[in-house]
């Protein structure tokens, strides 16, 4: 398989490695990856009533869908140790709604600069260490030379207790000047019928 190298761009950061962005990674890569990603999605199963994961075959297509970038971070040894996949075309995001970005963003919907996350995941064993924010900063770097818009969704078990947003905010300040908006909140609700009333 081809791989076709997008950006070697990156700002200067630790730690020593680089960050790739391909169109498609190697099947054994991603194989890896898939078993990475159900480990890091499983405990959301139970957090939200909303399927807050990818099935197997929706990750894998992902892995080698050209329209998803990958960001791949990769040590001095040239070890994958991380990734994360963002859609350049948000109409294949079958949960959002392009017209709605199309009509609140005009202007970067007219030149192709809304992108969508779907997950970054760090190899277990390189958890807790800088990789995370290595591959944000080159991230960030990407949407700074495009002056573009990031978006993503959060379950609120993601917002109130991961804090994800917030992070995401605080990883940007030494980049770019980051604005972020909250679009829109789904609430789900479960009636619960315990009987016919007595008459």
């Amino acid at each position: 398989m081809s791989l076709h190298v997008i950006s070697r761009n990156a700002p200067p950061s630790k730690p020593k490695g680089r960050v790739d962005i391909l169109t498609s990674v190697p099947a054994d890569v991603a194989e890896e990856f898939l078993g990475i990603y159900k480990a890091a999605f499983e405990p959301l199963m139970i957090k939200s009533p909303a399927r807050q994961w990818l099935t197997d075959d929706e990750f894998l297509h992902e892995m080698s869908d050209p329209s998803v970038l990958k960001f791949v971070g990769r040590s001095v040894h040239d070890e994958i140790v991380a990734i994360a996949l963002m859609s350049t075309d948000i109409g294949t995001v079958p949960w959002i709604s392009e017209p709605y970005f199309a009509n609140r963003y005009p202007e970067h919907h007219a030149r192709d600069a809304i992108f969508y996350f779907g997950a970054m995941l760090v190899r277990p064993d390189r958890q807790g260490g800088p990789w995370a924010k290595y591959l944000l900063d080159h991230i960030f770097n990407f949407f700074g030379e495009r002056r573009a818009i990031g978006c993503f969704d959060c379950c609120g078990f993601n917002v109130d207790t991961v804090a994800l947003p917030d992070l995401i905010v605080r990883a940007s300040r030494s980049m770019v000047d980051l604005e972020l908006e909250l679009l829109d909140q789904q609430t789900y609700y479960a009636g619960i019928v315990h009987g016919f009333k007595r008459s």
